[in-house]
């Protein structure tokens, strides 16, 4: 009996999966989009009957990963069985055929289908008959045995039934026309009733549920979808140097998903979806020693040295503002968009304009004469923590021209954010050495070399401009090679850096002359390759 009534169960079960599956589309309503995927919102509503039940919720990004799938569930009398991502489910029409409009529009197109066929074939046929008359018409005409009254009475079948072919031919295309265009319209209007007018993906979620009545269901489905992305980046612009910067936050986002976002709230998150999640582990450590050889020329070990330049890698930018609202958690920081957006499936830079604030900063020249003839004029902004920045690009306009691109990378231990801006064409930079104070010596033990140069700045422009020059003399390493600073007029010495550092005022269309100068003594069989 229980093994019969077992029996029983199943074959309902079957037979009840085996029903026309519930179709159902699902509508994206948010998108929390990370630095190089997304994570999709959405939900369907849908009346499921009593027992088990196949639904199929359509448009699904094909770009998901399955494995992220997460589908709640409003109603605790509902149990899902199992959840299947399909790129290829087959079926005829996902359309919801049992809505009379679609139906009745359906029926129509295939009549329209019927007729346009009919109606070609009926165009050729008059066009194959056409052609056979015109080719029958000349043989007899050209005839000899044709009298003159069966010529006439020929002559007037030929323009008479021509006339009848071509008037039903001019007829038929009328007809072909009007159904070709009634068609279209059709098309179109389906389009509309299947809420086609965003890009649809052929990506559905197959899910088998099981309620104990018939019940209206509603499921939230998230899940992760790649070729998507997002960059933040700043519009940087200055009138003068006596007003703040206008700040405009920006954030560029592409996604190729295969849906279409239509009014969706958008959560921009500084981080990645995907991260390696196990914590690093510690392996011994062995030092790898050798017995260095005991016959290297004091030239040979210096040739073991070489400078370091410490490069820092700038991060893509971002920045927060009234346009949206910040969440930080334990993890990552996002940015609640408060406005619905629209944001197509076509792999195009789609721009969401923010913020736009004022921020104060105080403007200042710098020159670094050894590296550029040019003065950059920087703006160092206090207490920009209190902005929300995040590492990225800015675009620069300045006294409205677009002067390029900078870096902005608020990681750092200083109280001050400088913002390059740009360097200044009014403002000339000469370096020049000074012959008759420089000078190359040698003696019995050692060579000496004198280097002397000047830094000539002049302000073109109309007004007084505050200037920090950086320069710099060389560092030794080997207590062989001294080195010594002879004039600097009043510079900021770093010694362990070698570092010059003037801060002034130049009035403006005036001149400000720097003089440097330095000495290195070295062994007389040294040899230093980058002292210039």
């Amino acid at each position: 009996m229980k093994r019969n009534l077992f029996f029983i169960l199943f074959l309902i079960g079957f037979f009840s999966f085996a029903q026309k599956p519930i179709f159902v589309k699902s509508k994206v309503s948010g998108v929390s989009i990370y630095r190089t995927s997304a994570e999709l919102q959405s939900s369907a509503t849908f009346n499921i009957p009593a027992g088990p039940s196949e639904v199929v919720i359509t448009n699904i990004s094909e770009e998901i990963e399955e494995k992220s799938i997460q589908i709640n569930s409003n109603n605790p009398n509902v149990a899902i069985l199992s959840v299947q991502f399909s790129d290829d489910y087959k079926t005829n029409n996902l359309l919801d055929k049992t809505n009379p409009k679609v139906k009745s529009i359906s029926d129509s197109l295939t009549i329209l289908d019927n007729l346009i066929a009919k109606a070609n074939v009926d165009f050729e046929s008059q066009t194959k008959t056409l052609e056979l008359l015109d080719k029958n018409q000349t043989l007899l005409v050209g005839s000899n045995s044709s009298s003159v009254a069966q010529l006439i009475q020929l002559t007037d079948y030929y323009k008479t039934k021509r006339t009848e072919i071509s008037l039903s031919r001019a007829e038929l295309q009328k007809s072909i026309s009007k159904f070709s265009l009634k068609q279209s319209r059709l098309r179109n209007s389906l389009n509309e009733n299947a809420n086609k007018e965003e890009n649809i993906s052929d990506g559905v979620l197959v899910i088998k549920i099981l309620s104990n009545s018939a019940t209206n269901v509603k499921m939230d489905i998230s899940y992760l979808a790649q070729n998507v992305s997002w960059q933040p980046f700043y519009e940087i612009k200055g009138n003068k140097i006596s007003e703040p910067l206008n700040v405009l936050f920006k954030a560029k986002v592409r996604q190729d998903t295969g849906l279409d976002w239509k009014d969706v709230r958008l959560s921009l998150i500084n981080g990645y979806a995907t991260r390696n999640n196990n914590i690093p582990v510690l392996n011994p450590w062995f030092l790898n020693s050798y017995e260095k050889e005991k016959n290297y020329s004091s030239s040979q070990k210096r040739s073991y040295k070489s400078d370091t330049a410490k490069t820092m890698e700038i991060e893509e930018v971002v920045l927060v503002g009234a346009g949206f609202r910040i969440n930080e958690n334990q993890l990552n920081t996002s940015f609640d968009v408060d406005i619905p957006y629209n944001i197509l499936s076509n792999n195009e830079d789609h721009f969401i304009n923010l913020k736009q604030t004022k921020i104060p900063a105080i403007y200042k020249y710098v020159i670094v004469p050894k590296q550029s003839k040019d003065a950059f004029l920087i703006a160092k902004v206090k207490d920009f923590n209190q902005y929300n920045l995040i590492p990225g690009t800015a675009n620069v306009i300045f006294e409205n021209m677009y002067v390029g691109e900078t870096n902005i990378n608020p990681n750092q231990i200083t109280d001050e954010l400088d913002i390059t801006l740009g360097n200044d064409k009014k403002i000339s930079v000469v370096k020049q050495t000074v012959d008759d104070k420089s000078s190359s010596k040698m003696f019995s033990s050692y060579q000496e070399k004198t280097f002397t140069y000047d830094i000539i700045i002049r302000n073109n422009k109309k007004d007084t401009i505050d200037v920090e020059v950086k320069d710099q003399i060389p560092l030794s390493t080997d207590d062989a090679v001294k080195i010594e600073l002879l004039q600097s007029d009043n510079a900021e010495y770093d010694k362990e850096k070698g570092y010059l550092t003037w801060n002034m005022k130049i009035p403006a269309s005036e001149t400000k002359k720097i003089r440097v100068s330095y000495k290195v003594r070295y062994p007389k069989d040294y040899s230093i390759s980058n002292l210039n």
